[in-house]
């Protein structure tokens, strides 16, 4: 197997192969279903100098490294599955710290499914990515550095449902989940199960909406605690006009996880949605649970050539939670359409990744993204800000990050791209020896692509870091790309 597990044993990593095996296999069965299949073979070559590989301070290490990465990308589309599969083995060599040479793993697969016509549906999902191990550590944005605050993350999901429909009344959705978070080194490897009963009104009532949904989870770490979350939410909702519609929640829910407070309380809240035509739609809402306050925020505004996004919510989460819903790889554009990922292209270590234990926080999120698309350029510009509350050891960690991305198509086989980044990381512990810590990073990138057939192009870039704290590097990358189907 081509996945290297952390040399811990226990009983999660010890099941973790038949895990994984069990729901390809199931998977692979299925392809029989697909109509349209699509395959990309890719194969990325570059060398870089970095004058400062191992990101220390004032004592810099100077190397040269190549990173060969093959890679592909498979796409189904059919009556009864949609697959979609992108992964790529990235091997590097340090020139002058040998030691330090690595294979890294990249993987991103979903796959829906309809095993029995409109009743008996699958959906699974399996990851594999580099992440930092501490959120306050020096980060190069990817994994190439000597940095040893870099580890491996293992994801999968696997989760039968079966829908049926009471004429034009209600709706049955029944879901079981069983999923699973693994490290390579520093963190709580868990299993999850959740159960999950929806019954939603039909069209027979017109405007008006209800549902009830029940939901069952729990958590089990290998080295740590058992967690359960439970909670039963029932709504009420009325289509005023084609233009505003109310909904209502209320519930309770009933949690049994580490904390100095209340973890179970009642649930209710109040959302308006005003969608003014095909192009935009705004929510706005407010509610109260345990913990306190829930705003939530929701605008998509999309126009030909532009797309416009921002949310806002206050929830119950956790390390897993939040490496369970993270992409590897994207396999839809800002507007929705299918694309094809590049697998040797650099691809971005997070610098929000929560600390990875098995704590549970109140997680504030913040995410808002605009992109333009022209005939010959396209630009793209995010901005994102995530709080995450602890109460079990009194620390709060925040991250806010800015983002510009623009390139344009300068001749017929000539293309350039520019990329600022910026994030500024702070931990705030009632416990800490250093109660007040934060950081600061900057980063920019341009570069120049060249066309050499439709295979085959030719990258070079100059990228730059800088932490405010003696770790600049700079590097200078050449790199040949090649794609055939």
């Amino acid at each position: 197997m081509f996945f290297a597990m952390s040399s811990s044993s226990g009983p999660i990593t010890a099941h973790w192969p038949k895990l994984f095996w069990l729901p390809l296999i199931f998977g692979m069965s299925l392809s029989v279903f697909a109509a349209d299949w699509k395959l990309s073979r890719q194969l990325s070559l570059k060398g870089t100098y970095s004058d400062n590989i191992d990101l220390s301070g004032s004592d810099k290490t100077s190397d040269f490294f190549t990173e060969l990465t093959p890679g592909f990308v498979l796409q189904g589309k059919g009556r009864r599955l949609n697959l979609d599969l992108a992964y790529s083995l990235q091997a590097l060599h340090y020139l002058n710290t040998s030691s330090e040479d690595k294979v890294n793993q990249r993987l991103q697969a979903n796959a829906k499914s309809e095993l029995y016509q409109d009743h008996l549906f699958l959906d699974f999902n399996l990851t594999a990515r580099q992440e930092i191990k501490d959120s306050l550590a020096p980060s190069g944005w990817d994994a190439t550095n000597t940095s040893e605050d870099l580890q491996n993350t293992y994801t999968y999901l696997f989760a039968p449902y079966f829908k049926n429909r009471f004429g034009r009344q209600a709706e049955l959705t029944f879901r079981l989940e069983n999923d699973g978070v693994f490290y390579s080194e520093d963190g709580d490897d868990s299993l999850g199960y959740r159960a999950n009963l929806n019954l939603s009104s039909g069209p027979a009532l017109g405007d008006i909406h209800w549902s009830l949904n029940a939901n069952n989870e729990y958590v089990d770490y290998q080295e740590g605690p058992r967690d359960r979350f439970s909670k039963i939410v029932g709504s009420l909702g009325y289509q005023i006009n084609n233009r505003w519609r109310a909904d209502a929640f209320g519930g309770y829910e009933d949690n049994n996880y580490d904390s100095a407070d209340e973890t179970s309380g009642s649930i209710w809240e109040g959302l308006i949605s005003w969608t003014p035509n095909d192009r935009t739609k705004v929510e706005l809402g407010s509610g109260y649970r345990y913990f306190g306050w829930t705003p939530r925020l929701g605008i998509d505004y999309r126009r030909k050539r532009s797309v416009w996004t921002a949310s806002f919510q206050r929830d119950v989460s956790s390390a897993r939670s939040d490496r369970l819903r993270t992409q590897v790889y994207e396999f839809e554009d800002a507007f929705g359409e299918t694309v094809t990922p590049e697998t040797g292209t650099d691809l971005n270590v997070s610098v929000d990744t929560a600390t990875p234990d098995s704590s549970v926080y109140i997680n504030n999120r913040f995410d808002s993204a605009w992109t333009l698309q022209t005939r010959r350029s396209s630009l793209g510009v995010s901005l994102g800000y995530v709080l995450r509350e602890y109460d079990d050891d009194s620390r709060d960690e925040g991250t806010m990050q800015a983002r510009l991305y623009w390139s344009r198509r300068l001749s017929a086989h000539t293309s350039g791209n520019l990329g600022l980044k910026w994030s500024q990381r702070e931990l705030d512990s009632d416990v800490s020896s250093s109660s007040n810590l934060d950081r600061q990073d900057y980063g920019f990138d341009a570069g120049l692509t060249r066309r050499l057939s439709e295979q085959a192009y030719v990258d070079i870039k100059y990228g730059f870091r800088d932490d405010g704290e003696e770790s600049a590097e700079n590097r200078v990358t050449l790199g040949l790309r090649l794609n055939w189907q």
